[in-house]
C-alpha cells in the first residue's frame, strides 16, 4: 500500500484548514480571486459497535483537504467550508446517537449556506458527500439544482458530477471475495477510518464481528472483521481525489 502523501490524521478537529481558521478579510480576498468552495457533507450517526458516530463527516472532510491540495497543485484556489453534518438518516435513525433532521430542514440549511457564500462573492460550490441515504442525497441534489437555477452561483454534487476526462486516473481492482453488500461500517469504511484516523475506532472488536447483510441488529452492513484485507484503500482514495480534481479543472477550463 503506497501512501502517495495521503497520510494519517493526528489533528481530530474538522475545522483545521477550513474557512473557520480564516479572517473575514482573507475570505473576502479569496472570493475576489475567484476561489471555489469545497463543502464537506455527512451526518452524525451510529456506525456499529466498533466505530463512533463520526466517520461520514470525517471522511468527507478528509477528502476535501486532499482535494484542495490537489487543486492548488493545478493552480486552482479552493476553500473548505465548515463541514455540514445535519443530514437525513432513514435506515438507522432509531439507533441512539443518530442525528437525523427533516429533509426540508436539511435542504433549507444547505440553501442558507449557499446564499451566504453567494453574498460574499463566491460563484462555484463543489459538494463532497460521504453519506449515502437516498433522501439525504436527494436533498443535496435538489438544493444544488435550485440554487444553480435561481442565482448566479453554480453548485455541484461531486457524487454525480459528469465530466469527460481524456486520461482518467486508474482505480485499483476490487478485492475478490469481499462479502456483499458492504456499505455501512463494513470492511471498506472500517478500513478507511482505521487507515486515515488510527486513533479512532476499535480494531479488536471489529475483528470479532460477524458479517451482516442488513443494518440490524448491530448497526452495520458488511463484514468489518475483514478490514485488514482492504489494502488498496489509500490507492483508491488517491485515484478518487485525482479524478475529482481533474473533473473540476476540466469544467473550469471549459467555462472560463
Amino acid at each position: 500500500m503506497s501512501n502517495k502523501g495521503y497520510g494519517v490524521e493526528t489533528d481530530l478537529s474538522i475545522f483545521t484548514d477550513t474557512m473557520v481558521e480564516m479572517t473575514w478579510q482573507e475570505v473576502d480576498k479569496a472570493a475576489k480571486d475567484g476561489d471555489i468552495i469545497l463543502l464537506p457533507v455527512g451526518i452524525v450517526e451510529e456506525h456499529g459497535p466498533h466505530l463512533d458516530l463520526s466517520p461520514d463527516i470525517y471522511m468527507a472532510y478528509h477528502f476535501c483537504k486532499y482535494l484542495k491540495h490537489n487543486l492548488e497543485e493545478k493552480e486552482i484556489g479552493a476553500l473548505i467550508a465548515p463541514p455540514f453534518y445535519w443530514g437525513v438518516s432513514e435506515e438507522v435513525k432509531s439507533y441512539p446517537g443518530t442525528f437525523s433532521v427533516r429533509p426540508e430542514t436539511m435542504k433549507a440549511l444547505l440553501m442558507d449556506i449557499f446564499h451566504s457564500l453567494e453574498s460574499w462573492g463566491f460563484r462555484k460550490i463543489f459538494i463532497v458527500n460521504a453519506h449515502g441515504d437516498q433522501t439525504h442525497v436527494r436533498m443535496i441534489d435538489e438544493a444544488a439544482e435550485q440554487m444553480s437555477r435561481n442565482s448566479e452561483m453554480s453548485v455541484f454534487n461531486l457524487g454525480n458530477f459528469e465530466v469527460e476526462l481524456d486520461n482518467p486516473p486508474e482505480f485499483p481492482k476490487q478485492r475478490e471475495g469481499r462479502f456483499e453488500p458492504d456499505y455501512h461500517a463494513g470492511a471498506i469504511e472500517s478500513a478507511a477510518v482505521f487507515t486515515f484516523y488510527p486513533n479512532k475506532g476499535n480494531r479488536e472488536l471489529a475483528k470479532q464481528l460477524k458479517p451482516q447483510d442488513t443494518f440490524h441488529p448491530l448497526g452495520y452492513c458488511g463484514d468489518p472483521a475483514s478490514f485488514e484485507l482492504e489494502d488498496t484503500i489509500i490507492d483508491y482514495f488517491h485515484a478518487d481525489v485525482e479524478t475529482d480534481a481533474s473533473k473540476i479543472e476540466a469544467y473550469l477550463k471549459a467555462h472560463a
